[in-house]
């Protein structure tokens, strides 16, 4: 893993200003602690820090061909690098390290942009071409990696973080008042937007040519799912053993030693257990709890499934007081305004992680393409809530759950049972506001196209069903920029390399071929991922309801962070009162704090919006100071 960034003019090739550049570099330090380079031509420069996984000697960056007219920066792991090293070998291609990062230069000078459809593996990569003076920057098909860039008509500047372009005193720094709207409906901003006007995210599976004619958004990973034809149960099941247990090993790759994220659910612990098969020593596993009783903590599960697999487990809690800390500092690294409240416990499990590895492999990716969330019951047997007649759904129905204290998932859930879109109904179902709510709270005139936020990959999906196509999307949206960003950010923050291996290509191009019949049975969501990994999970993680993970957060904005919330969200000068409604901010604290409404994502939005908005919007030197300390450690504990 690694932090890339760079400056290409592609107009007119000027030299490039080497001092920013260094500072574009060095501001992504925790990324790659352990060593930098650069490539600097008329025009263009690139630069990297590095984070040694593979050939720890012989893999620094950039590297380039034989020829050194093709260049790379890459920031992800390239899992197929062996099969396509032989491939390029027996073509005549001549191989200076045993990196996986050479095997990316050496694809593009045989098939060019092509190349990135044969590489299954999790990147934000940068090559440049100087034969044809292109810059092809690239995202993984599913977005583990992120990739931003500002494009000027003139000068293009990218990174693995905004913090690298915002380095450039060129680039201005304001609110996009549309990418706001979104961040409230959605909790997070969906690609290619991000909060800042003029930043924009290179999407999952695209890729951004540039040449002196301009840039070009390019789909390469454009492959839709086409519908099994044999849906044998058992051959299925047997198929996706096979296909995870490859995923697991292809992801335990690396010169350096690797342990795993464990928490109490199904994703986590096969693929510990499937670690624990393949080597012959202890892997180190890790847990985060958040104590007090919490009814959804999983320490004990954990540590249960630690014993049975004789892993050497550490563990740690969060408090509503750490939380408190943390927060601002999560907020500097994740750079967006993302409000997932379980962004501080991983940050936490990865801080305790990194004193014992240098990689972990995680559960995270499963749940999207399997059906593991309550709202993919809903897609899949809302056509009998529309069976009813319109009076009583629209009507009876409809305002009786209207009618309910909290209860925000059912609400939402309503919302988009009646429409009969696809699309609509998973934009629906996404939005934790409804439309009239947002209106009166943003100060802003006109409503964000939420619609947006799928385009870029529906015309991919209009021939499958309707589960499929969210799942689909989740995979590429919800996941990509919400569940994965924090997830790259929190781990990359203390220098550690997190990998994904349910989001492995061939895995998924299998899964996503698979029915709704075999995802969804009896009301029993990921069923065949369960019965696939039967062997490998106790019965009684299989059976448990799932849990999320997620700290008691709607509890602690009544309680332990009330004060805090209408200090930061209500204070004077806040930029909240500055682009929303005061009154409306005023009667939502109320209702929430009081248990008449559920609004504790639109709570939490609004302080990381805040805190984001002082941090990088109207930024002082002491916020920046205090935004960038390192919080102490709490040291790693063994039950």
């Amino acid at each position: 893993m690694c932090g890339i960034c760079g400056i290409y003019h592609y107009r007119d090739a000027r030299p490039i200003d080497q001092r920013l550049l260094r500072s574009m570099t060095s501001v992504v330090t925790h990324r790659g602690p352990d060593d930098d380079g650069f490539y600097v031509t008329p025009g263009l420069g690139l630069g990297m820090r590095r984070l040694s996984i593979i050939d720890l000697t012989g893999g620094g960056q950039p590297i380039a061909n034989e020829t050194g007219d093709v260049v790379t920066v890459f920031n992800g792991e390239i899992y197929n690098y062996r099969e396509l090293r032989a491939t390029l070998t027996a073509a005549g291609h001549a191989f200076a390290t045993a990196t996986d990062t050479e095997t990316i230069v050496h694809a593009f000078e045989r098939w060019g942009v092509n190349a990135l459809a044969e590489l299954n593996g999790i990147f934000g990569l940068a090559v440049w071409d100087a034969s044809k003076h292109t810059l092809v920057l690239a995202r993984d098909p599913f977005g583990v990696k992120p990739l931003y860039y500002h494009d000027d008509g003139d000068t293009v500047r990218f990174g693995s973080e905004i913090k690298s372009i915002l380095c450039d005193p060129a680039v201005p720094r304001s609110v996009d008042g549309e990418a706001l709207d979104l961040f409230l409906t959605f909790t997070y901003v969906p690609s290619p937007a991000t909060a800042f006007s003029g930043i924009r995210k290179v999407p999952p599976g695209y890729a951004l040519v540039c040449s002196p004619g301009g840039c070009e958004l390019r789909r390469y990973a454009d492959r839709p799912p086409l519908p099994l034809q044999d849906c044998d149960e058992e051959l299925i099941v047997a198929r996706l053993r096979d296909l995870i247990a490859a995923a697991v090993q292809r992801q335990m790759v690396a010169d350096v030693p690797v342990g795993a994220l464990l928490s109490g659910g199904v994703d986590s612990t096969a693929t510990a257990t499937i670690m624990s098969r393949l080597t012959d020593e202890p892997i180190d596993t890790f847990t985060v709890g958040f104590g007090s009783g919490y009814r959804l903590d999983e320490l004990q599960q954990a540590r249960a499934t630690a014993r049975r697999l004789g892993t050497r487990h550490h563990e740690i809690v969060v408090s509503a007081d750490e939380y408190k800390e943390f927060l601002p500092f999560s907020v500097w690294h994740l750079e967006e305004p993302v409000a997932t409240d379980s962004t501080l416990a991983y940050y936490k499990v990865c801080e305790l992680a990194h004193e014992s590895v240098k990689v972990v492999l995680t559960g995270q990716g499963a749940d999207e393409p399997f059906a593991g969330y309550q709202r993919h019951l809903g897609e899949r047997y809302g056509v009998l809530y529309r069976a009813l007649p319109e009076p009583i759904r629209e009507g009876i129905v409809a305002r009786i759950i209207a009618g309910l204290p909290r209860n925000e998932r059912l609400k939402r859930a309503v919302r988009s049972l009646g429409t009969t879109d696809p699309r609509r109904r998973a934009i629906a179902v996404w939005s934790v506001i409804d439309s009239a709510t947002a209106s009166h709270l943003s100060r802003r005139d006109g409503a964000p196209d939420l619609l947006a936020a799928g385009r870029l990959w529906e015309e991919e999906v209009r021939h499958l069903d309707g589960l499929s196509q969210m799942l689909y999307m989740d995979a590429r949206l919800a996941l990509a920029d919400n569940l994965l960003m924090y997830g790259d950010k929190m781990s990359m923050a203390v220098s550690l390399e997190a990998r994904v291996p349910f989001l492995d290509l061939e895995l998924m191009r299998f899964v996503e071929s698979l029915p709704p019949s075999v995802k969804i049975r009896r009301g029993r969501r990921k069923y065949i991922l369960k019965r696939a990994v039967a062997s490998w999970v106790p019965e009684d993680i299989l059976r448990r309801r799932k849990v999320p993970f997620t700290p008691p957060i709607d509890h602690w904005l009544r309680s332990d962070l009330s004060i805090y919330l209408r200090d930061t969200v209500l204070g004077p000068g806040s930029a909240c009162r500055q682009f929303f409604d005061d009154h409306v901010l005023e009667d939502m604290v109320r209702a929430h704090q009081v248990g008449r409404e559920d609004y504790k994502r639109i709570l939490l939005s609004l302080i990381v919006f805040e805190l984001w908005h002082q941090q990088f919007i109207a930024p002082s030197t002491a916020r920046l100071r205090q935004s960038m300390r390192l919080p102490t450690s709490t040291r790693s504990q063994r039950p």
